[in-house]
């Protein structure tokens, strides 16, 4: 595993808790169509998933548990985490207020949300990538693994074949004519 993969979960997290607090602060504080907006609360549950489901999955299980850190398991989490955060980050983004109609401090809030969750998507962009490298790296070793032991394996018979059976020249020399 890359060294900096675990630093880089631990900033995901950080992030993940931060779309917990500015989501709840928004909730708890406006009153209005943004009290209940689903957008809120599909953010709120991206930083839940995040923190909760996410990055304690894709960082403890390929060390305690590698029999359930499958080599699809991990980048597909990865992708689905990306993609719920690409779609809360926009979703809010579409839908705040301009800079010039933020006066008060919940909209300086959502401000800041679409900014962390623009980030955080960011970042699960960034391990995405290597995420994807890795299944092809993988299928790239099994296949020259495969192919080495095929060869190695065709080479081992043609010795004991060639060491089992007699010299044609001893049986059928000029002494039989």
């Amino acid at each position: 595993m890359l060294s900096w993969v675990y630093p880089l979960r631990i900033v995901q997290a950080v992030f993940a808790l931060a779309i917990i607090g500015l989501t709840a602060f928004v909730i708890g504080t406006l009153y209005d169509q943004w009290s209940f907006s689903s957008t809120i609360y599909f953010n709120l549950f991206n930083g839940c998933w995040t923190a909760v489901v996410a990055v304690p999955y894709l960082g403890l299980a390929p060390l305690w548990l590698p029999r359930i850190s499958h080599e699809y398991v991990i980048p597909g989490i990865e992708v689905i985490t990306s993609c719920l955060w690409l779609a809360g980050w926009i979703s809010l983004a579409a839908q705040i207020p301009s800079p010039s109609a933020c006066t008060y401090p919940s909209c300086h809030g959502l401000q800041a949300a679409t900014v962390v969750a623009a980030v955080e998507w960011a970042l699960f962009v960034f391990t995405n990538i290597f995420a994807i490298m890795d299944i092809v790296n993988s299928k790239r070793n099994t296949r020259d693994r495969h192919a080495r032991r095929s060869t190695a394996q065709s080479e081992a018979a043609s010795e004991v074949q060639s060491e089992t059976q007699p010299e044609v020249s001893e049986v059928n020399g000029p002494e039989h004519v």
